[in-house]
């Protein structure tokens, strides 16, 4: 079977290619996926799929009814991403040469080829070579291509507690360069509000510069605080880094009175978003120690979960031996298994104790970049692969 499937793959490999480059073609940032959504429900009805669906989110839910007595398998992409930023023709999806994008072969290029439109394109495809191929699965085969993955997770949310749209296994089409990835570190952000006291720019000493001060508290974390991040054997290293920074009152004039900023932290168990605010607060109280002027605070906030991160335990799910298995056959080889280092919607499952399991083309480097990019060779081979996930966790009879 795993020999007919390669090959009908194959036979359909400018089809493959054409549908990926269709995704691209249609921008389709985060609260803007209506018409990408519709392009899906359109081809994965005319490829005869039994049930597609899309709510009002723009979630997209397609399946391929098994005829019962199997396990159903669900594949979750997202289907927006984010600003081109400095892309040159990030919505051409065109098939380029993969040098310049340091790899080998031809690459399909274009905003969110990796991240991830080239997993939902494939998800679409296997579903496409089943029907075709007439396979009869015992369970059910679905696809969830979901929104608003990039800001929050709310479309993946949606189709679980509004639809119930959910699978004894997931699999989560995330960028994993063809590897196994089970799990990911926790996400969280916090803000510190730096006060100070304005006044005219021409004569500065009569104010207290609050950017000045949140300078001086963003470089103590930099220095001080981001190389005393522990690292974990499963999660890896907790990372931490600044990413917007704002004023008030926005004037060029004006020595600001208050500043703000965030900070991105990706942490492991033993890092938690308690012990961050605790950490930032700690770097304040040295700074106004050394400087009686700064006056500075951690935003209060309210954190659902002591760890938002997941790690599905091959000794707790024993389908994820048997997924891995099935990668290996159509690879030719074991894949190596870690966890991404970004957040993904696979957490969303995970919690309602559903295993996890992650595999995708591309790779994470590409992704949120001006390279965004994927390996054609690397798409073909994640339908193949997507195809005989379902076949041997779903059964076929």
């Amino acid at each position: 079977m795993l020999d007919k499937i390669s090959k009908a793959v194959e036979a359909r490999r400018g089809e493959a290619i054409s549908l990926l480059q269709d995704l691209i073609r249609v921008p389709s940032p985060s609260r803007e996926e209506a018409e990408v959504a519709q392009l899906i429900v359109t081809k994965m009805r005319k490829a005869g799929w039994d049930s597609v669906e899309v709510d009002e989110l723009h979630d997209v839910m397609g399946s391929i009814r098994g005829r019962g007595g199997g396990r159903s398998i669900l594949f979750n992409g997202h289907i927006d991403h984010v600003p081109e930023g400095d892309m040159e023709d990030p919505y051409s999806g065109k098939v380029a040469d993969g040098t310049p994008f340091g790899v080998e072969g031809e690459v399909v290029y274009g905003r969110a080829a990796s991240d991830m439109k080239g997993a939902v394109a494939a998800m679409m495809m296997a579903g496409n070579v089943l029907k075709g191929l007439g396979v009869n699965l015992k369970g059910d085969f679905k696809v969830a291509a979901v929104s608003q993955e990039e800001i929050g997770g709310a479309g993946t949310i949606s189709t679980i507690e509004e639809y119930g749209f959910l699978g004894d296994l997931v699999v989560i089409g995330e960028a994993t360069d063809m590897e196994v990835a089970l799990g990911h570190r926790g996400s969280t952000k916090a803000e510190v509000v730096v006060r100070g006291r304005s006044c005219h720019a021409s004569a500065p000493e009569r104010g207290v510069n609050a950017l000045h001060k949140a300078v001086d508290i963003i470089s103590r974390i930099r220095d001080d605080l981001i190389p005393r991040l522990p690292d974990h054997p499963l999660y890896g290293m907790t990372t931490l880094t600044t990413t917007r920074i704002s004023v008030k009152p926005e004037a060029s004039n004006v020595v600001p009175e208050e500043c703000r900023f965030t900070v991105d932290c990706r942490y492991n168990p033993d890092f938690p978003t308690e012990k961050l605010d605790a950490s930032l607060t700690e770097v304040i109280e040295a700074a106004k120690k050394d400087d009686p002027e700064v006056d500075a605070y951690v935003v209060p906030r309210e954190v659902r979960r002591r760890f938002s991160g997941f790690y599905t335990n091959p000794d707790d799910f024993p389908v994820v031996d048997e997924a891995k298995r099935a990668v290996a056959e159509v690879l030719g080889r074991e894949p190596t298994v870690s966890t991404w280092r970004f957040a993904t919607d696979g957490r969303l499952y995970y919690w309602k104790g559903i295993p996890v399991f992650g595999f995708g083309p591309g790779e994470e480097r590409s992704a949120h970049t001006h390279l965004d990019h994927v390996r054609v060779e690397d798409y073909i081979e994640a339908i193949k692969v997507y195809a005989w996930l379902a076949i041997r966790i779903c059964g076929v009879g």
